[in-house]
C-alpha cells in the first residue's frame, strides 16, 4: 500500500514539474527561454529539467527555437490554445488555396501543420479524379521526413537540427520502412528545388509539398498526392509549380 502511495505521489510530482517547465516556456513564448534559465526560475535539478523537456519536445508540446538553446510553446500547445474553433478557422482560411489546387489537379490536396517532430494534417480536399491516393486523414500526424510536407519542413532546419530528430525516432522510421538515408537524400533535394518530392511505392502514389511559415512560431505546408499512374515528372514538376506558387502567396 505504502508503496502504491510513494508512486502515486512521485507521478504527481512529475506531472507538476511539467505543469511548472510548460507554463514557464509559455510566459518566455516570444522570446524563447534557455534550460539553464528554466532550472534557476524553476528550482528543478537540470538532469530533470532536461529529461522533462525532451518528452515535451518529442511530444510537440515545446520546439527549440532554430539553431539556439532556448525553447518556446510547440503546436501542440498552441492547437489547445486555439481550440477546435480556431483550428477549423484556420483550415477555412486556407480552403479557398486547397479547392483551387484540388480544381486544377484533379488530385487530393493537404494542409499540413508542423507539431514538433511530426506533422498533422489539418485539412484534406479532394479532386475530382475517380482515382484517388489515400495517403493521410484529417487529423492524423505523421513523423518528418514521412511525408512530402514532412520533408520540406526538414528541408527547412539546419543539419543538426535534422540530424537529431532523426536521431531521436531512428526506430520509428524503421517501423514505418522509412530509410534515414533516403530521408537524408529527400531533404537535401528540397532544398535546391525549392519543394520536396517523395514516392510511396506501398499505397502506389508520389507527392509534392511545399514549407511555409505560417507564423514566427509555425510551419505549415501544402502537398499534393498522385496515383502513381496519373504521375509523370512533367506533371510532378508543374503541380510543384503551382504549389510554390501558392506558398508564395501565402507566406
Amino acid at each position: 500500500m505504502g508503496e502504491k502511495k510513494s508512486a502515486v505521489i512521485t507521478g504527481t510530482q512529475s506531472a507538476a514539474k511539467v505543469l511548472q517547465l510548460l507554463r514557464m516556456v509559455g510566459s518566455h513564448h516570444a522570446t524563447g527561454i534557455r534550460l539553464s534559465d528554466l532550472v534557476e526560475l524553476s528550482g528543478i535539478d537540470k538532469s530533470t529539467a532536461h529529461r522533462l523537456l525532451q518528452c515535451m519536445l518529442e511530444e510537440g508540446f515545446v520546439e527549440r527555437i532554430g539553431a539556439s538553446k532556448a525553447y518556446r510553446l510547440g503546436m501542440e500547445s498552441l492547437l489547445w490554445g486555439f481550440s477546435s474553433a480556431g483550428m477549423e478557422a484556420l483550415s477555412e482560411k486556407f480552403r479557398p488555396t486547397l479547392l483551387r489546387l484540388a480544381r486544377i489537379t484533379d488530385d487530393a490536396v493537404f494542409l499540413m501543420v508542423r507539431s514538433g517532430d511530426y506533422v498533422v494534417c489539418l485539412s484534406r480536399v479532394e479532386g475530382g479524379h475517380p482515382t484517388k491516393a489515400y495517403v493521410v486523414e484529417v487529423g492524423v500526424r505523421r513523423l518528418l521526413g514521412a511525408s512530402a510536407c514532412g520533408i520540406s519542413m526538414l528541408a527547412q532546419m539546419d543539419d543538426a537540427e535534422v540530424h537529431d530528430v532523426l536521431a531521436r525516432h531512428e526506430a520509428e522510421y524503421a517501423r514505418s520502412h522509412h530509410s534515414i538515408a533516403t530521408i537524408r537524400k529527400a531533404v537535401q533535394q528540397a532544398r535546391a528545388a525549392g519543394y520536396s518530392q517523395v514516392s510511396d511505392v506501398r499505397i502506389d502514389s508520389d507527392g509534392v509539398g511545399c514549407a511555409f511559415p505560417m507564423t514566427e512560431n509555425c510551419w505549415a505546408g501544402l502537398s499534393v498526392a498522385v496515383a502513381r499512374h496519373r504521375s509523370s515528372p512533367e506533371r510532378l514538376q508543374h503541380i510543384a509549380s503551382l504549389l510554390c506558387n501558392e506558398v508564395a502567396q501565402v507566406s
